[in-house]
């Protein structure tokens, strides 16, 4: 468990460091914001054995490197593979990478795919560093590490936050084909062309490319609907065994609370228009989530997952909001506080804890 906390302890002196009003030059470098990304990668990147999936990854991964391209594209649609559905975008990328790596080098790229997105998510923040710190106890250790399909999904989700607030929609709904590519679920945020509806400009031109890429959601959700409908039903007959979702409740709490503190202090929060309407559609989207959790907590905390993008978000400008009377370097202590919390309560006390216990890495042998 110690090593799982070396790199929160390096992200936190960075924090740290990062919110002293004589910033560090170093600190302000991007070149060493490059280099902790390497190093956070490396962490991630070179794990072996860690996570409750990861035996069925291998045999997944095994099971496309043994296929043709003709029978992955004719295999009930590249969705049903061992036993386990996989996405189109998914499958594809692990085959190509086949070729050239086992299926420890493919879950390095694979890992990069996930730490690139939330590297470049967090530099556009105020505060990189506290919002990689944030990130790091559930998203990165739990998700990153367990998830990796969803994972990445989520992490794409991460750039779609960033162009909503730079009011690029089309790039928005690229960046959401792209996750929904990873992990279908994440198709659930292409709900939010409905709130952006009024903002696509109604010249011809400038309307093609939105037309273009609702209409691939579209397709991918025709695509989709059948495996899809078949895991529901599976989830449902079987909700015995599945239904065992514990710390849904947890993460709806963690996501929730920031979005209520945004809402109860939204003059403090400097957001654009476009953020505030995506703050509010993930408080009904949690409402709706909290009354999930009592029918299959599965569910629901699968959907939960898509709203860390917006609560780190809305957390890493909290020292900044000054909605209480506490200096800013209390607040982003209390943060930190509560990131090594979490990492030490979920290591000991969660169900599947023993899946990342103890930490392996290829390079360092241990």
């Amino acid at each position: 468990m110690i090593i799982y906390s070396i790199p929160l302890i390096f992200l936190s002196c960075l924090t740290f460091l990062e919110s002293n009003s004589n910033k560090i030059t170093l600190i302000k470098s991007k070149y060493f914001y490059f280099l902790t990304f390497l190093f956070l990668t490396f962490f991630i990147g070179f794990r072996s054995e860690i996570g409750c999936d990861w035996n069925a990854y291998f045999e997944n991964f095994a099971s496309v490197n043994s296929k043709s391209w003709n029978i992955l594209s004719t295999q009930n649609n590249i969705k049903e593979l061992g036993n386990q559905i996989y996405d189109i975008g998914y499958t594809l990328i692990i085959k190509i990478l086949s070729y050239k790596f086992d299926f420890q080098g493919t879950i390095f790229f694979l890992s990069i795919f996930f730490t690139a997105p939330l590297f470049i998510f967090c530099s556009q923040l105020k505060r990189p560093y506290l919002a990689l710190t944030i990130s790091y106890p559930y998203f990165f250790v739990v998700l990153g590490m367990g998830l990796i399909r969803q994972s990445i999904a989520i992490s794409f989700l991460m750039l779609c936050i960033i162009f909503i607030s730079n009011k690029s929609l089309n790039k928005f709904l690229l960046f959401n084909i792209f996750s929904s590519l990873f992990h279908f679920s994440a198709i659930i945020f292409s709900s939010l062309l409905v709130v952006f509806i009024d903002s696509f400009e109604k010249k011809r031109l400038n309307i093609i490319i939105p037309l273009i890429l609702g209409t691939i959601l579209l397709l991918l959700t025709y695509y989709n609907y059948e495996s899809v409908f078949y895991k529901i039903l599976e989830y449902v007959e079987h909700s015995n065994s599945y239904n065992a979702a514990k710390s849904a409740i947890v993460i709806w709490f963690i996501n929730f609370l920031p979005i209520t503190l945004y809402l109860k202090n939204i003059s403090k929060f400097k957001f654009n228009k476009f953020l505030k309407k995506t703050i509010i559609f993930f408080f009904i989207f949690e409402i709706f989530l909290f009354f999930l959790i009592f029918f299959n907590t599965i569910f629901a905390y699968r959907f939960l997952l898509y709203g860390f993008p917006i609560s780190i978000y809305i957390l890493s400008f909290l020292p900044d909001a000054e909605i209480i009377k506490i200096k800013s370097k209390y607040v982003t202590f209390s943060l930190v506080f509560l990131c090594f919390i979490s990492l030490a309560f979920w290591l000991q006390n969660a169900n599947h804890a023993y899946c990342w216990l103890p930490y392996k890495n290829i390079i360092l042998n241990i």
